[in-house]
């Protein structure tokens, strides 16, 4: 998005660069059962970390500066949505696989009983450890004192305890296995659907590698 906001700015005489362009190693849903790295935990407790690749375009997107008025502030959101139509099709956000994905989340963490029993073993873990009960480590993670900056060292130590308790109980492993037990299920029964998104992806992914090629040449 930002090489074809950049180009089509500098067409309206705008001049304004374009970010670097960086590969973000970041692994997808890595959030999704909450922090499992101990050394994330130790770090950062709850609050994700940037990678390198994210903090060195935050620093070139800083050192680029922002809008210099309303007028050229108007022309980059025009720009913005000119390419976003470009490369965005229509089709890869699908409300049935959007619902079957929350869905499954939660039925899996709710209804299957090995899920059910590791979230067990967390809980009584957590217990030992001297943290508060919560119903499973998303909750940990939501805990409303980790807005307070005074609360610093009380959500590491959370969050170390979660780490380790998560593997005590091998809870990652089993929600993941139960998860991936449904997934092939709605995979069977909705192959179309999931095949449709497939190729808007695949798509999206050809048309954008496209432009960032072209901007390179």
């Amino acid at each position: 998005m930002d090489v074809l906001t950049s180009q089509c700015l500098q067409k309206k005489r705008y001049s304004r660069p374009a970010l670097p362009v960086l590969t973000v190693l970041e692994a997808p849903n890595r959030r999704r059962y909450g922090v499992i790295e101990p050394l994330v935990a130790m770090r950062t407790g709850y609050h994700a970390p940037l990678t390198s690749a994210e903090k060195e375009r935050d620093r070139a997107d800083r050192a680029r500066g922002g809008y210099r008025d309303a007028a050229e502030r108007s022309a980059a959101n025009t720009c913005l949505d000119d390419s976003m139509s470009r490369v965005y099709v229509d089709g890869a956000d699908s409300p049935l696989l959007t619902r079957l994905e929350r869905e499954i989340f939660e039925q899996a963490r709710t209804q299957d009983r090995h899920v059910r029993s590791a979230l067990d073993e967390w809980r009584s873990c957590m217990g030992t450890r001297g943290q508060k009960e919560y119903a499973d480590p998303l909750a940990a993670a939501a805990d409303e004192r980790w807005k307070d900056p005074g609360s610093a060292k009380a959500e590491t130590a959370t969050a170390v305890a979660d780490v380790a308790c998560k593997k005590e109980a091998g809870l990652v492993e089993v929600w993941r296995g139960a998860e991936e037990k449904l997934q092939a299920a709605a995979l069977k029964q909705h192959p179309a659907d999931f095949d449709q998104v497939r190729r808007t992806l695949e798509q999206e992914r050809t048309e954008a590698a496209r432009i960032v090629q072209s901007a390179k040449s």
